[in-house]
């Protein structure tokens, strides 16, 4: 894949919770890549801020949260009638279709890890750390 080519990744809860948790999470690098751009909604802001626990996590999930692109909620039926992730997951997916972005990020391996490596409206479903992997080519040397 060209370094060139913009990527967005959209980035589930648990990776933004495991991200700003401790000062040397290996999630940082989702910030550090080369074109690419992290992109959460309003839904994953709600979810992880019932989450933090204490004010040096508040200050790191803030900082991230400034370099971070937000996106609008999405309505659950842009996702295909055959792919019915739990409610809760749902504006995840729909978010994430409904912006076109490139990949979806989640370490929710309970109810998504049937769907790594699945493309579901053109989005690609992986772990976490397979994307930090398939990209460590667009980390800053």
């Amino acid at each position: 894949m060209p370094d060139s080519l913009c990527l967005r990744v959209y980035l589930d809860s648990n990776v933004l919770i495991s991200a700003s948790l401790k000062e040397s999470s290996n999630f940082l690098d989702f910030w550090r890549l080369r074109d690419v751009t992290p992109v959460i909604s309003h839904y994953v802001v709600e979810e992880i801020l019932r989450n933090v626990r204490s004010p040096g996590h508040d200050s790191r999930l803030s900082g991230l949260l400034t370099r971070t692109k937000m996106l609008s909620d999405a309505d659950a039926r842009t996702i295909p009638s055959h792919i019915r992730p739990v409610s809760k997951d749902q504006p995840i997916l729909a978010a994430a279709i409904a912006a076109s972005v490139d990949y979806l990020a989640t370490g929710d391996k309970r109810h998504f890890a049937h769907l790594y490596g699945a493309r579901v409206c053109g989005v690609l479903i992986i772990s976490p750390a397979d994307f930090l992997a398939l990209h460590e080519d667009r980390l800053p040397e």
